[in-house]
């Protein structure tokens, strides 16, 4: 008869154990109680057997294994036999055959049993034992929970073997405090009678049973038994394990398998209140000096408190900022002065998540702080005038662990202690904790070029925050019954008036009448939206706002417009472009119905009528940038009767796309600065998809360039290429192909 793989036997029932027990007494019959799918426990009644057989599945000889038996004398005579038992019994050889029989041979005598029509649940298991063995139980149990342990433990053997631990172990003491960590150890204190100072194996029970072990130290406890002893330990478990889910620790004692209850009204320590209870106990322990030192190490964890400022050698440590990026990680600045070179390692933790930060930080020269401390205790010893290098700023990727546990760093000395430096993050977007870090470095230090290298640009690669939401939408007039694309505008902080481009737009017959989306981030849309409504009644136009949550500039602003209309092709237009004449709405629409589904440009020009874009180009190999603009600076006449050119990408500041595509490449690429080379990014990103990109000479737009009015120019230079790096860093060999090939064409 077949079987599923999992079905060695028929499916358990629970009985009473007297029931299964009558049948055993009879001799002939076996119960069998499957612990896994390839092991089975076989409990029945015969002669004294050794403690291993080789036995007989099916009475087969081809199906022959090596089983432990477990014996003891029965509490009751019986003329089936003398000894109950209990054998474990691989089964991988039965493969899809149901066990029916068992036969072994011991002393010339051969024993033929078969099994009771339903198998038993390793609770039942341990009832009809306790039944059969009386006295003898714990010594049942202890060989069968030997046999058991002895091999490799799944999950399913492990809770049978903590089942039968709870039939046959006994009572030893209580658990009268739990406390967690935040490197995994759990601190377990109370009284017992058959622990013993040491590294002890035991088991945990509770909603997840687990093997662990249990660094094990004793003190005097005058209020329990002479026998018994207080005890604090280490537990760690073989998995994460909540203090609040143990329930039971079963651990083999002097004689035999114990357990020491959690006590209903224990005290359940978080991870910052262990410490100062491992601190106040561990004078009074005794055990090795090993264990000790565990338990020294244990009070000495983070508690929730700065402690660096009170170590009595020279080692002081200052934080400036701890700007934590959503997806990315945590930027890390300030000083560390150590220069008698106490401090081993610098470490960022959380929970159980760790990162070493000195092994990649940047030092920076901090003179304010050797003039601080120079001839100040500890330092008395006066501090070297030409050192200076006691600043840091390092980039942490993001820690794993409980999102609620709070960010700490922690110095490990040369004499095995630990201090520690409490964080406070602050949430920021990437953009405003690079700009905030350039800012605070003096643009002439010699440490800037590798702060952007190894820290700012590393973090702006690791962005992977979630795309930008329309949190609001307001719209002005008969938006919905306006036909034709969606004029999509996006405003950003360098706008302060959007009067002139919405009076151009109601002048022109062609825009007059489509609708338009003024999209922008919920302050801006705040600031603007009585000037909006006001320009809309008075023009008549159809405009919808649409406020944005999670925008950081002008192309997010447009991404989430985009989100808030449903027509097939829309036109994004920056406001900070002005048309130069009428007419360029319909030169784009019609450019772009006669090419089918594409990415569609018109030039883009300064108030001098000087190009600032006409299309983007792959670079020659000579080229130092993969991408150029191939006409900027030209005057504007020298594109003008030029045909429709298909390029490299499009300009984002103003374009007509279809707007599925758009969503289908996931939008514009987070973890840029400006948006020159995030409209790059996705123009890229389109032409991975199958999308052309064309630009329009005969439409054209004026504006400036897309810079911060409230930087300076080194923030800006450092920005932009901050921005190169990390757009190279995505795009570098893909793009060197390109120019390979654009290489050989020329030739």
């Amino acid at each position: 008869m077949t079987r599923d793989d999992k079905k060695l036997l028929p499916v358990p029932k629970t009985a009473k154990a007297p029931e299964r027990n009558s049948i055993v007494m009879e001799g002939e019959m076996v119960v069998g109680c499957p612990v896994e799918d390839t092991l089975v426990l076989i409990m029945g009644i015969g002669g004294h057997t050794p403690e291993q057989l080789t036995v007989f599945l099916n009475g087969d000889p081809a199906m022959s294994v090596k089983a432990t038996f477990i014996n003891w004398p029965l509490k009751a005579p019986s003329p089936a036999g003398t000894h109950g038992f209990v054998a474990i019994v691989p089964t991988n050889v039965l493969r899809r055959v149901q066990l029916k029989t068992i036969m072994f041979q011991h002393k010339a005598k051969v024993s033929r049993y078969s099994f009771a029509a339903r198998a038993a649940a390793i609770g039942d298991l341990a009832a009809m034992i306790a039944d059969l063995a009386g006295a003898h139980l714990p010594g049942a149990i202890d060989g069968l929970v030997e046999g058991l342990i002895s091999g490799p433990i799944s999950r399913k053997k492990l809770s049978a073997i903590t089942i039968l631990l709870q039939a046959g172990a006994r009572s030893d003491g209580v658990i009268e405090l739990i406390g967690g960590s935040d490197e995994g150890e759990i601190f377990v204190q109370g009284w017992a009678q058959d622990l013993t100072p040491s590294v002890t194996r035991l088991l945990i029970s509770g909603r997840t049973p687990s093997l662990a072990e249990c660094a094990i130290g004793v003190f005097a406890r005058p209020d329990v038994s002479e026998q018994a002893s207080g005890f604090a330990g280490l537990l760690l478990a073989n998995e994460p394990i909540s203090p609040n889910d143990i329930e039971r620790l079963l651990f083999r004692g002097r004689r035999g398998w114990r357990f020491i209850e959690v006590y209903d009204r224990r005290l359940l320590a978080g991870s910052r209140e262990t410490p100062n209870h491992v601190r106040a106990i561990l004078p009074n322990m005794r055990s090795s000096t090993e264990i000790l030192l565990r338990l020294r190490s244990a009070a000495n964890r983070f508690d929730g408190t700065e402690t660096i400022s009170s170590l009595p050698f020279p080692v002081r440590m200052g934080i400036d900022n701890v700007f934590r990026v959503e997806g990315s990680g945590l930027l890390v600045s300030g000083w560390l002065l150590d220069p008698d070179n106490h401090v081993q390692s610098v470490k960022l933790r959380r929970h159980r998540g760790e990162i070493q930060l000195d092994g990649n930080w940047t030092r920076v020269d901090r003179a304010d702080v050797t003039r601080e401390f120079d001839n100040q205790p500890p330092f008395n010893a006066g501090l070297d005038p030409n050192r200076h290098a006691h600043g840091f700023v390092a980039f942490a990727p993001e820690l794993a662990g409980d999102s609620t546990a709070p960010f700490y760093i922690e110095l490990e000395l040369s004499d095995s202690r630990r201090a520690f430096m409490p964080l406070t993050p602050t949430r920021i977007t990437s953009r405003d904790a690079v700009v905030r870090q350039i800012r605070a470095i003096d643009p002439n230090a010699w440490a800037l070029r590798h702060i952007v290298d190894q820290q700012l640009v590393p973090l702006l690669r690791g962005v992977s925050r979630p795309a930008p939401e329309v949190f609001g939408v307001v719209d002005l007039g008969a938006f919905e019954n306006a036909a034709g694309p969606a004029l999509i505008i996006g405003v950003d902080e360098r706008v302060e008036e959007i009067g002139p481009l919405l009076a151009l737009l109601a002048l022109d017959p062609e825009t007059r009448e489509a609708p338009i989306v003024v999209a922008a981030a919920t302050d801006i849309i705040d600031r603007i939206g009585v000037q909006l409504r006001r320009l809309a009644d008075f023009y008549g136009l159809c405009v919808r706002l649409v406020s944005a949550s999670g925008s950081e500039d002008l192309y997010d602003a447009m991404e989430v417009g985009a989100r808030a209309v449903s027509t097939e092709s829309v036109v994004f237009l920056a406001a900070s472009l002005l048309p130069r004449s009428t007419g360029w709405f319909q030169k784009l629409l019609s450019a772009y119905d006669a090419r089918g589904e594409c990415v569609l440009s018109p030039t883009l020009a300064y108030e001098d009528d000087s190009i600032r874009w006409a299309g983007t180009w792959v670079a020659g190999a000579q080229s130092d940038r993969a991408l150029i603009s191939r006409y900027a600076g030209y005057p504007i006449d020298a594109v003008a009767g030029m045909k429709t050119t298909e390029v490299a990408t499009a300009t984002f500041e103003c374009c007509v796309l279809p707007r599925n595509a758009l969503f289908s490449v996931n939008g514009f690429t987070r973890g840029y600065l400006g948006t020159h080379e995030k409209g790059l990014d996705l123009g890229l990103k389109l032409k991975q998809a199958g999308l052309k990109s064309y630009w329009l000479p005969s439409a054209q737009m004026l504006g400036s360039d897309d810079i911060s009015v409230s930087d300076k120019a080194s923030t800006i230079a450092l920005i932009e290429r901050i921005d190169r790096q990390v757009f190279d860093g995505r795009w570098a060999n893909n793009l060197s192909n390109k120019r390979s090939v654009s290489a050989e064409e020329t030739a």
